[in-house]
């Protein structure tokens, strides 16, 4: 209360005027002129230098309260102004603040030259400073074309006529460049003469983006209207609000026809039903960032009276809020593809039935040899239903022993595309063992993806009767011994006149093909030497038959040159209609690396190795010469001894493989024995 009272008095006081306070005080001096002087006179009368001593006193005490007075008086006047003026400068603080950070450009001129500019003016104007454009000349920034409308907008705003509307112009800046800009105006009286007070705004962003959306529309427009797909939106409501003009070949109706139809006569039946679900679908995904899409095949109604499969992607629209205000969608059509597929599923159905007719195991694997495709059969074989069989492979049915050997066979049409005909044998899931011929060729996609696709025929019971076949004429086959010892004697008579024919043949190259005959005719000798001697006219141990035939062959053919040899053999019986061909086929072999292998070299080791797996005889011939040409195979060598090892081997119904290197050769050969020996 006592400030608020102090705060009334010091306004009541500082609200005196001048003259009120003079007025005052002359009043108040007479008043105490006239009643202190009456007041001494009475109580002093008897003692004038009493009287004189209180009148100067009386004086002196008029003066000092009156000068106490006047200067409270103007203390609280000048204090009270004081605050007035700060509160004044920060009120015009807080306006060029707020004025310097506005994001219009604020102007004031006089109707002429600028008298005042804002930071953002400045910046658009393209000026260092504010000093760069205060007394510059205002039509001097505005563009000729608006130079005219300007002057009278600022003419009638410094009378004072009439507030400047919001109008768009273009200005000039500082470098010359033209900038679009928004502009209003109010009258603003200057300290001596009239101005206005403009406000101006940079609309050059705005223009170029709704340039750009022009544009941007344009593109999109041109794009729609000559687009090959159909491109459509829908309402809420589902009434089209836009289609592009190639609904006509489509489906042979104009875009005016389509645009009165109702959503259920464009559609078949079966596809409004669809149609109408996916659009409830879209119709539920409301929200903020709702995106649901749906992909559709849709049979559209033609105007002949026919139709058309189109495939429709389709994307529910939302407004800011994310109400579904409708569906925007792009379809293409696809009749032909539909018809393709058609027919495709239609042929798959017909191999399908042609498929399971075979009574034969029938099979298609990938390149990673997983099953992808079976008959009945070959699930009746294995014992597993089909979705128990696909995505698998062999290891996960048979032994591993035998799954290697089809993944081999698999692999050797993998790399050489070619038909392989194959004897196989496998152990089913009750432990009873087939022997299976398999035959298999590689089938390459449209993608390139390479498969491998078999046949498989059950010959166990064949092999059965063909064992008791071969046990039967066992019993006849001692009365071979003599046909051997006669054959071997024959052949050994055969070998010595070509000796003795090649000594008076003097042509070198004739001398080499009479030894190379001669060693042929040796080897297969030895086979019937070997069957004599074994007492067994059906098997040759192959470890003793090398074991004799090696040494001899490569001391015939070596000549002066340091070649040895390394035998690492097992016992392996094996019939003689095996053992020839497979002695020939060594005989090749050996003879080969002693000609070729050590050109330029009077030194180097032959070896020969032979092992048993199951039932597999694996066999190599190996040196450590110069190795072969890069462009050398063996079925494309013109050489008889080559061509003889090739045709061998597929006698054998064998897989023959070569490696060649700086460091040697190695021919490897595997083959089945074909028998329990």
């Amino acid at each position: 209360m006592m400030q608020r009272s102090e705060k009334q008095r010091s306004g009541n006081l500082v609200s005196l005027h001048p003259w009120r306070i003079t007025l005052c005080y002359a009043v108040a001096g007479l008043l105490w002129i006239i009643f202190s002087d009456r007041l001494t006179e009475s109580l002093f009368r008897g003692s004038p230098d009493m009287l004189m001593r209180v009148s100067s006193l009386k004086g002196t005490a008029f003066i000092l309260v009156t000068a106490g007075f006047l200067h409270l008086l103007l203390h609280r006047h000048v204090a009270a102004y004081g605050k007035k003026a700060h509160e004044l400068q920060e009120i015009l603080t807080c306006n060029n603040l707020i004025v310097d950070n506005a994001p219009d450009a604020i102007l004031i001129h006089d109707g002429e030259r600028f008298t005042f500019v804002n930071t953002e003016a400045v910046r658009l104007f393209g000026a260092a400073a504010a000093e760069d454009l205060i007394g510059r000349k205002v039509l001097d920034c505005v563009h000729p074309d608006h130079r005219e409308s300007v002057a009278e907008r600022m003419r009638m705003a410094i009378e004072g006529k009439r507030w400047a509307q919001l109008k768009e112009q273009r200005y000039l800046r500082l470098d010359g460049s033209s900038i679009d800009v928004e502009v209003s105006g109010v009258p603003f009286p200057l300290a001596d003469r009239p101005g206005a007070l403009a406000f101006v705004r940079d609309i050059g962003p705005r223009k170029a983006a709704e340039r750009d959306l022009r544009e941007s529309e344009a593109k999109y427009r041109l794009l729609a209207d000559n687009a090959h797909d159909l491109i459509f939106t829908f309402d809420a409501d589902w009434r089209p609000t836009f289609v592009s003009p190639s609904v006509e070949r489509l489906r042979g109706m104009s875009v005016q026809e389509v645009m009165g139809q109702r959503f259920e006569e464009m559609l078949l039946p079966e596809s409004a039903v669809r149609a109408r679900e996916a659009a409830a679908r879209l119709a539920r995904d409301t929200g903020p960032g709702a995106s649901r899409v749906e992909t559709l095949e849709l049979e559209l109604r033609r105007k002949d009276g026919g139709s058309v499969w189109v495939e429709c992607v389709v994307r529910a629209l939302h407004d800011a809020a994310g109400t579904f205000r409708g569906v925007l969608g792009a379809g293409r059509d696809i009749t032909e593809r539909r018809r393709i597929e058609d027919d495709l599923r239609r042929s798959r159905e017909f191999a399908a039935m042609i498929l399971e007719a075979i009574p034969d195991p029938v099979f298609v694997k990938d390149s990673r040899h997983r099953f992808v495709m079976g008959n009945q059969a070959l699930c009746t074989m294995l014992g597993k239903p089909a979705q128990e069989i696909l995505g698998k492979s062999d290891y996960d049915f048979v032994a591993a022993a035998e799954a290697d050997v089809f993944v081999s066979r698999d692999n050797l049409v993998l790399e050489t595309g070619k038909v392989d005909l194959f004897e196989e044998r496998l152990t089913d899931s009750l432990g009873v063992g087939h022997v299976l011929v398999t035959r298999k060729g590689l089938f390459v996609d449209a993608t390139g993806a390479r498969f491998i696709v078999g046949v498989i025929r059950d010959v166990t019971e064949d092999r059965r009767n063909e064992q008791r076949l071969r046990d039967s004429l066992l019993e006849k086959e001692v009365l071979l011994k003599e046909v051997h010892h006669r054959v071997k004697n024959n052949l050994q008579v055969i070998s010595s006149l070509l000796f003795l024919q090649k000594d008076v043949i003097e042509d070198p190259a004739i001398q080499v093909l009479f030894e190379e005959s001669r060693n042929r005719i040796a080897s297969m000798a030895l086979i019937h030497e070997e069957l004599y001697r074994s007492g067994d006219l059906a098997r040759v141990d192959l470890k003793e038959y090398l074991e004799r035939l090696t040494p001899k062959l490569v001391q015939s053919l070596r000549g002066d040159k340091g070649i040895g040899f390394s035998l690492e053999l097992v016992e392996c019986p094996i019939t003689v209609d095996k053992a020839i061909p497979f002695g020939l086929i060594v005989n090749e072999l050996v003879t080969n690396a002693v000609k070729h292998a050590f050109v330029g070299r009077d030194t180097g080791v032959i070896r020969v190795r032979v092992s048993r797996e199951d039932d597999m005889i694996r066999a190599a011939v190996e040196d450590d010469g110069v190795g072969l040409g890069e462009d050398f195979h063996p079925e494309r060598a013109k050489s008889l001894g080559m061509q003889l090892v090739v045709q061998l081997s597929r006698q054998l119904r064998g897989a023959l493989t070569f490696g060649s290197g700086p460091s040697g050769t190695a021919f490897r050969l595997s083959f089945p024995v074909g028998e329990t020996a």
